[in-house]
């Protein structure tokens, strides 16, 4: 007899997303999707049948080789006909597959004075203990029982999840926590750090910082190597894209080339020191055309940390002489500030960033509706497709960078000038491929939320704000939406959303870009935003029907004089009229297609998404466009 058969492999939370740098994460991701395609692998070879696998679908079995370019998320559905036999199998599988990628790690530590080496099974044991994995499984003798046993076979799922298997850990120890989770023990020997070894020389050999210790996970994250080119950028770097675009003439090469020369000299750096940086170069990632160097016949970019002055002085490998890295550090602050005044006529890039994380809507409902195996792995295919599509539009279209993107989940690092635009092509490009004609109920759409956080704050905070901005998106109705959260590293986070396709009024991508533009063209002056919410918070008032009969005309008005200081805002204001109206503004406090402010505007939510369009406004400049651009985007 057949089986539907779940298997659930983790930790998700607490290995991808405990990270202290970019690189940390976009391994982490990557080794929890290897480990995923050894089990869905694994099913295939027992069953000699890349049918039988019905979550994640494909119909090339070498795409669930070790180092496909295909994603797989931690979920696998597949129809088996032994589930001990196929539990044990994938879950052998995974074990090896993990044991490979630890074994590679490790193998590329220095360990002449056996720091690491007398801790080394320890690590070892370690990552081991890393992996979760569980698995039900449920009987159907035809096709049309395959529904209700897959319903099964998920709630038996999640009820083994919750049954956790506690084994004593045989690599506990006093040693200090790792710095990335704090959860396990450092593995390599507090002498290492007790001026026995040099910064450089611990970056070198474990690839830890002077302060940082690791334990054997941590290392493996670290040292990992995903194949020839395993870069990643840095929240520098992706901050400081917009800036690049203005980088396009051989002059600027040359003032490049000058500036990384007396870096170098005034900080005492190799002529190929890692510390100033490799961006991924490889398809579908290409390196800058200017801001970047050739090594070995190959084009590398620079990392972008070299253009922020706060982030110079990271890059001094031996401090033991203050006065002599002080006397380094300024001069290379010199440098610094000669190359943006010569190249870039003083610009200094902005230091925010964005994050994109995106989920899929209505999912549990398009799969309950499908009631055979047939067409749910039809539908695989197709979240396998959109995947596929996600890195062409994240990298090639919109020069981010990609973390994952498995199924229905997507999570990247994006330029903010072309963070909006990403957001709304993948919501279209899902819906587009999900679309499933004749099917009852809901179609599949894609909620998004971003963050836009300074390059100096904590990548795990980010990674908080984005996943409270995705469930903000989640909440509103009919979902299909966007959320925006702006974290300046002073004041208070400023959130928005908005659907993708509101019933009344202007898409909030639409209106932030306009808004935008309007920025950009001084009609809309900076003050504008922080005067709005000024006025919302000194007269809002917790009695909706008090808001609404006494106090919205009042505040419209004062909102009308605000931004009529601007001719060119007139035409965008919609005098308040009726009272009675403006309890029925548009949900988000969404404005009709045009227009600014009209009656039934929310002031709040408007200055809200004035100060985000604000923050768009400086990297749309500062990438280079004008109004006009603009307005071709909007």
């Amino acid at each position: 007899m057949s089986h539907v058969m779940a298997i659930a492999i983790g930790p998700v939370q607490d290995f991808i997303s405990t990270a202290r740098r970019s690189r940390d994460l976009w391994f982490g991701s990557w080794v929890l999707s290897e480990l995923s395609k050894a089990a869905a692998n694994a099913i295939v070879v027992l069953h000699h049948d890349k049918t039988r696998l019905i979550f994640p679908a494909t119909d090339d079995p070498g795409e669930l080789v070790p180092d496909s370019q295909l994603n797989v998320v931690n979920r696998i559905l597949a129809v088996v006909d032994d589930p001990w036999a196929s539990a044990k199998k994938a879950q052998d599988d995974v074990q090896e597959q993990l044991r490979t990628i630890r074994d590679k790690a490790f193998g590329r530590i220095i360990d002449e004075r056996n720091y690491f080496g007398k801790n080394k099974q320890k690590a070892r044991d370690q990552v081991d203990d890393l992996v979760e994995f569980y698995w039900a499984a449920c009987p159907f003798a035809g096709d049309d029982e395959y529904a209700t046993a897959r319903e099964k076979a998920e709630r038996l799922l999640i009820a083994r999840k919750a049954t956790r298997s506690f084994q004593p850990a045989s690599w506990s120890s006093n040693a200090p926590k790792s710095a990335l989770d704090g959860q396990r023990e450092s593995v390599i020997d507090e002498e290492a750090f007790n001026n026995k070894l040099t910064a450089r020389q611990l970056r070198q050999r474990y690839g830890v910082g002077i302060g940082e210790r690791l334990c054997g996970v941590g290392l493996l994250k670290r040292l990992g190597n995903r194949g020839p080119d395993d870069s990643f950028f840095s929240t520098a770097h992706v901050a400081s894209l917009p800036l690049m675009e203005r980088l396009k003439t051989e002059e600027q090469k040359q003032l490049i080339r000058k500036y990384v020369g007396e870096l170098r000299d005034a900080l005492g750096l190799d002529k190929e020191s890692p510390e100033l940086g490799r961006v991924p170069y490889r398809k579908p990632y290409k390196a800058h055309d200017v801001f970047s160097r050739i090594v070995d016949g190959q084009r590398i970019g620079y990392d972008g940390h070299i253009l922020f002055t706060e982030r110079l002085g990271d890059l001094i490998e031996d401090k033991s002489d203050k006065q002599k890295a002080r006397d380094g550090l300024n001069k290379a602050k010199e440098a610094l500030n000669s190359f943006l005044k010569e190249a870039l006529d003083g610009q200094k890039p902005s230091p925010y960033y964005a994050v994109l994380l995106a989920d899929g809507d209505s999912m549990g409902v398009a799969i309950n509706g499908l009631q055979d195996r047939y067409r749910h792995r039809e539908f695989s295919r197709k979240l396998s497709e959109f995947a596929r599509d996600v890195s062409r539009i994240v990298v090639e279209r919109h020069k981010g960078s990609l973390v994952y993107a498995g199924g229905d989940d997507v999570l990247a690092f994006l330029p903010l000038h072309t963070v909006i635009q990403c957001a709304r092509e993948l919501a279209m490009h899902f819906q587009e491929t999900l679309r499933t004609e004749g099917a009852a109920g809901p179609q599949p759409t894609l909620s998004v939320g971003v963050v836009i956080a300074h390059h100096l704050e904590s990548l795990q905070d980010a990674l908080t704000l984005v996943r409270s901005a995705e469930q903000t998106a989640k909440k509103v109705d009919g979902k299909n939406a966007l959320a925006v959260t702006l974290s300046k590293r002073s004041g208070f986070d400023t959130t928005i959303k908005g659907s993708w396709k509101p019933a009344v009024g202007e898409p909030l991508d639409r209106r932030l870009v306009r808004f935008a533009r309007l920025h950009l063209t001084g009609d809309l002056p900076d003050s504008a935003a922080y005067e709005l919410r000024d006025l919302h918070l000194r007269l809002r008032c917790d009695d909706k029907e008090l808001s609404y009969n006494t106090l919205q005309k009042a505040i419209h008005k004062e909102a009308e004089r605000i931004l009529g200081r601007k001719p060119a805002l007139k035409k965008q204001i919609q005098p308040a009229q009726k009272a009675e109206t403006a309890g029925k503004e548009p949900a988000n406090g969404a404005t009709s297609t045009g227009e600014l402010l009209t009656e039934g505007t929310l002031v709040g939510a408007l200055a809200d998404e004035l100060i985000v369009a604000r923050e768009l406004a400086r990297a749309f400049e500062q990438a280079g466009m004008n109004g006009e651009d603009l307005e071709k985007l909007a």
